[in-house]
């Protein structure tokens, strides 16, 4: 199986998570190449050993938090230029090698000249042509979406019609794919509903919050979409009526909305506000972070699933969060309050709710407590089986 990688740098927002989770579950039980796209090259390449680390530990070597993680591989433009010179030695020609039994997985969201060769992927693929649709953010919200990807998203959504199976994380996320095809004009192979595993690549083990803490957590990138701007708002109001606790962020910053974000942190910070921005930072901090909150607040417009809830509720804590599509699918299991995340007052009153009512609090972290969740060992057994692929 040849799985392609979005692991360029020690990033660890959901598409990453999610390539790295499913690479190691399934290079446990099938021989599996990964390969990253080069654009200057207009071909797939091996992993250097660079890369193959951000796949496999992207943190040994950078456990600094960073405002821009992806800018870590490549500081520079000698550096940027270097590092794509070193993919032309490790070309693939898959149109070459690749046999009817071999597996071709494309996890990541291709905007780039992909969007050209892999709409003719049957053409040059004898194999089994795998993809996932992680959503339709900038279909649905063209308004809060950069210009270029307004104008490639719709190339790639009709690429993935090129495809034997395209894999959708929520409910959502495979009726938007179906009705965009049909949008189109184009016709899509089969779709299906995988939703992602939770499990960190370790065994889930809850401590218990303290109250004293008092201190709620938001991990998200800073687009605009996530609502950072409602989630400060909600935040102030409930400083200015005298209630105590610390806000922290986890997430890194983006050219097109990161310092509208970092702008409102520093006045409410100069206000004397407990706001603090951690960046993005490795794994061993992230989970430090869930287990030293009261609780998470995800206030996100829209979601092709949530990945940040289902990590609260893994840990034990409740989350604030919409109950709109498919962040509604994560968190009808339990363990959320449910609000409009777009109104600054309904965030607020939510968390005013967990921050205020012992009982309310109680009864949610006993819900998240009471959540189970799939292993990416679970995931990968079933996507072999669905493919029929023989496990070595």
């Amino acid at each position: 199986m040849d799985v392609t990688s979005s692991c360029k740098s020690p990033m660890t927002t959901g598409v990453q998570r999610v390539v790295r989770g499913m690479y190691r579950a399934l290079s446990a039980r099938i021989e599996v190449t990964p390969l990253l796209w080069s654009d200057v090259w207009q071909t797939y390449c091996r992993l250097g050993e660079r890369h193959h680390e951000y796949l496999t530990a992207p943190f040994r070597n950078y456990r600094t938090a960073t405002d821009r993680p992806e800018a870590v591989a490549a500081p520079s433009l000698w550096a940027e230029a270097s590092r794509h010179w070193s993919h032309r030695s490790r070309r693939v020609r898959l149109d070459d090698i690749s046999t009817p039994d071999d597996v071709l997985l494309v996890p990541e969201i291709f905007q780039d000249r992909r969007t050209k060769k892999l709409s003719a992927v049957k053409q040059w693929f004898r194999g089994h042509r795998i993809a996932v649709f992680h959503d339709s953010v900038p279909l649905r919200l063209p308004e809060v979406t950069k210009e270029a990807e307004r104008r490639t998203f719709p190339r790639y959504v009709r690429a993935l019609a090129g495809f034997d199976r395209v894999i959708c994380p929520s409910r959502e996320a495979e009726s938007d794919l179906r009705f965009y095809w049909k949008e189109f004009g184009v016709e899509g192979g089969q779709t299906s509903v995988q939703i992602w595993p939770i499990d960190f690549g370790q065994q889930r083990q809850i401590v218990a919050s303290s109250r004293e803490a008092r201190r709620a957590l938001c991990v998200a990138s800073f687009h605009r979409r996530k609502g950072h701007s409602p989630l400060l708002q909600a935040a102030e109001r409930l400083w200015s009526e005298g209630l105590q606790f610390e806000l922290v962020l986890i997430g890194r910053t983006t050219a097109h909305w990161g310092l509208t974000v970092t702008a409102e942190i520093d006045r409410l910070a100069r206000r004397g506000r407990p706001v603090r921005w951690h960046r993005h930072v490795d794994d061993d901090s992230l989970h430090r972070a869930y287990r030293e909150c009261l609780f998470t607040v995800y206030p996100s417009v829209r979601e092709g699933f949530g990945l940040p809830i289902l990590e609260s509720l893994w840990h034990g804590r409740p989350c604030v969060c919409g109950h709109n599509g498919a962040l509604g699918e994560v968190a009808k299991g339990g363990g959320c309050w449910l609000v409009n995340q777009q109104d600054p007052s309904s965030l607020a009153d939510g968390m005013r709710q967990l921050l205020t009512d012992e009982q309310t609090y109680s009864r949610l972290c006993e819900e998240a407590r009471r959540r189970t969740f799939r292993s990416w060992e679970n995931y990968a057994d079933v996507l072999l089986d669905e493919l029929q692929i023989r496990r070595v």
